[in-house]
């Protein structure tokens, strides 16, 4: 029994992008029976820098100095030096249960997960306050290292909770939600990577393609802060990802057309992909749809569909 201090930290499942926000809405989501779908990250003070790998999808991230966990560590590290803090080491255990390169945020809850419990060590332990602004531009780098862009639109969710506005300067902000939204999110195992998906994207977009995504994203966010759910469901639509994505995603254009022919409000992709959701009212129709796809979707290893709600913090 170790008489040093641990702290731990949670971070879950985003959706990125939420359908009309690329790189600036995200959704924090947690599943509605209380099953664990996100990243856990404990830490203690060591004398050199450890780290262990434990979880479902332990197997499918790097075990040592390329792990996001540990580059974590060295940020901090780089941090505490270059404010002529005295070296610390760190003991690491990630809990990784979710898969890399599903589109669940996976990445993001690894590192909003190591910077959480990294600076509560530090904060109780030694008394050093590493101020928000730094942590978001490190949690930025750490994110960006492996989309190939440097956003926040899973990290914020994962840090503040609920549907959040990711602006280009200034803080993450998080919007007005309905608490009556169900999610089914679905991963069908496949794996594909951010960057990737990324890639497949044009280089530049017709005008109008253009104006019209501001003003879809323009009436969600009016729409959200007055409780408008017609509004925000009419406005629920992309023209600058999906399109190029779809073809990318194994079954995803049947599957959505099914889900939608079940009553789901709204269908999308999650972030990058190949995870997808559909939006509901109600929890049984919900849970039916996930029973659907459980049934019908492509599936390869490591496939999982919740029913989920918006997560906030404790």
């Amino acid at each position: 029994m170790t008489d040093k201090p641990f702290f731990s930290a949670f971070a879950p499942a985003s959706i990125g992008n939420f359908i009309v926000g690329f790189d600036v809405l995200g959704l924090a989501i947690a599943p509605v029976d209380g099953s664990l779908l996100g990243d856990q990250v404990t830490v203690e003070p060591a004398e050199h820098n450890t780290l262990t790998v434990t979880g479902t999808y332990r197997d499918r991230v790097p075990q040592g100095e390329d792990n996001l966990v540990y580059k974590a560590a060295q940020q901090i590290q780089n941090w505490l030096s270059k404010k002529d803090h005295q070296h610390v080491a760190f003991s690491l255990t990630l809990q990784k249960n979710l898969p890399v390169g599903s589109g669940t945020g996976s990445s993001a809850a690894s590192v909003v997960a190591a910077i959480q419990a990294l600076t509560a060590l530090l904060d109780n332990h030694q008394g050093i306050k590493i101020p928000m602004a730094d942590r978001w531009q490190i949690m930025a780098m750490l994110e960006g290292g492996v989309s190939g862009a440097q956003h926040l639109d899973n990290i914020a969710p994962a840090v503040l909770g609920g549907l959040v506005l990711c602006p280009e300067q200034g803080n993450p902000q998080q919007l007005p939600f309905f608490d009556d939204w169900h999610l089914v999110l679905a991963f069908n195992g496949q794996q594909l990577l951010t960057r990737d998906s990324r890639a497949c994207l044009p280089p530049s977009y017709p005008k109008a393609h253009t104006i019209a995504q501001m003003q879809r994203m323009a009436a969600v966010v009016d729409g959200l802060y007055r409780q408008d759910q017609k509004q925000v469901l009419l406005h629920l639509q992309d023209c600058l990802a999906e399109p190029y994505r779809a073809e990318l995603i194994s079954g995803y254009r049947e599957c959505r057309a099914e889900l939608l022919q079940q009553g789901a409000l709204a269908v999308g992709i999650s972030g990058a992909g190949p995870s997808f959701f559909a939006v509901c009212r109600e929890r049984e129709r919900a849970q039916s749809m996930a029973d659907w796809l459980r049934g019908n979707m492509p599936q390869q290893s490591g496939s999982f569909v919740h029913v989920c709600k918006s997560w906030y913090p404790k």
